[in-house]
């Protein structure tokens, strides 16, 4: 069975780096609100990792990818389930360390925008004509009873 899933709730730790065969990676704990509160294992690879890594908890995350619900027993012998996504897309509401310099414009000092006036069709001078009055009870007249 395959589940792709979409995960949105806050970091319960800080993200930690691992170190595997084939490379670095990131692992992740998320607390999701969906009725009762649950908590939801991520790992990333790659950039996506990277981008996990600069996260810390408390922070708003959504995370979606490829999931698989798991089993374990716990230490007083109950067995417990949870779910596990390896993180294809994360998506913060924190922004990227250095982006701002990235943008075009960014650093310079920003000035307050003035509001605009509002947009006239008719110029002052011209009245606006009066609209005529419409009925609309006899448009379906003929089917309705």
């Amino acid at each position: 069975m395959s589940l792709y899933v979409l995960a949105a709730g806050a970091l319960i730790a800080d993200p930690q780096r691992r170190e595997g065969a084939k490379g670095a990676f990131a692992t992740a704990a998320i607390r999701v609100e969906a009725g009762e509160p649950t908590i939801v294992s991520a790992i990333a690879f790659g950039d996506t990792a990277e981008r996990l890594l600069e996260l810390a908890k408390g922070d708003a995350i959504a995370v979606s990818g490829r999931a698989q619900v798991k089993s374990w027993t716990d230490r007083e012998g109950v067995t417990q389930r949870g779910l596990s996504i390896v993180a294809e897309q994360i998506a913060t509401a924190k922004p990227r360390p250095g982006a701002a310099e990235a943008q075009p414009g960014a650093g310079a000092p920003s000035r307050p925008r003035r509001a605009r006036p509002p947009n006239r069709s008719y110029p002052k001078s011209r009245p606006i004509p009066d609209l005529p009055d419409d009925r609309v009870d006899d448009l379906y007249a003929d089917i309705a009873p």
